[in-house]
């Protein structure tokens, strides 16, 4: 069964809240900025969690910003969030092709991050899975055959298949830090992702593990 992997931007004003929940679907949400409830739980900047049920929204006492990485089938509409000062977008949507996901396997759903040094250059890499990146400071650049991107800045979002080969760099003036919502296979459960196609395994970024969730798809 194929499935897509869709990355919003959701924005709650100070007194915001939505208007109704969000179907049930996989997802995981991570709290960018301010503080929210969601589904009525307090959530602060840079926690995250999983949810795959109904989801509501509703501001904890001042503006806050929300990225979320869901899993729907290709031909799904987006699920935009309604109510007075709430604001959200699709950001972007990739269908996973990489990846064979029959009916009633499991898969490992993560968010991550990634710090990558002032200067370093990550030579030619792959990894086990697809995946959603979006930049949380510095600047970026990646060089693959499915997508480039140059001079990526804070909020933009790059698609990485996992199959491609892929070099990553960012500026000389300042670390790159950046999350990574991906699907990998289950055996990948709490490790971290990168195969090196360079003869040798250099130092890898700073890592951070936010979630790994086991699902059945």
């Amino acid at each position: 069964m194929p499935f897509c992997l869709n990355f919003y931007h959701d924005q709650i004003g100070v007194d915001g809240a939505t208007s109704r929940a969000l179907t049930p679907a996989r997802r995981i949400i991570y709290v960018r900025h301010g503080r929210a409830a969601i589904n009525g739980q307090a959530m602060s900047a840079d926690q995250a969690i999983y949810c795959d049920g109904p989801l509501a929204l509703q501001s904890a006492g001042e503006w806050s910003e929300l990225w979320r990485w869901e899993l729907a089938s290709p031909n799904a509409a987006p699920l935009l969030h309604d109510g007075a000062g709430v604001l959200s977008s699709l950001r972007m949507s990739r269908v996973m092709t990489s990846l064979a996901m029959p009916e009633g396997t499991r898969w490992l759903f993560r968010l991550d991050q990634i710090i990558s040094a002032a200067g370093r250059v990550a030579d030619r890499h792959q990894h086990p899975g697809p995946g959603i990146r979006c930049l949380l400071e510095g600047s970026f650049n990646v060089q693959q055959d499915a997508e480039s991107h140059r001079d990526l800045m804070p909020g933009d979002a790059w698609w990485e298949t996992g199959s491609d080969t892929v070099i990553a760099w960012g500026s000389h003036q300042m670390a790159a830090r950046f999350l990574r919502g991906m699907v990998l296979p289950v055996e990948w459960e709490g490790k971290v992702t990168g195969t090196w196609l360079s003869g040798r395994t250099p130092p890898r970024g700073n890592w951070k593990l936010y979630l790994d969730r086991v699902i059945e798809v």
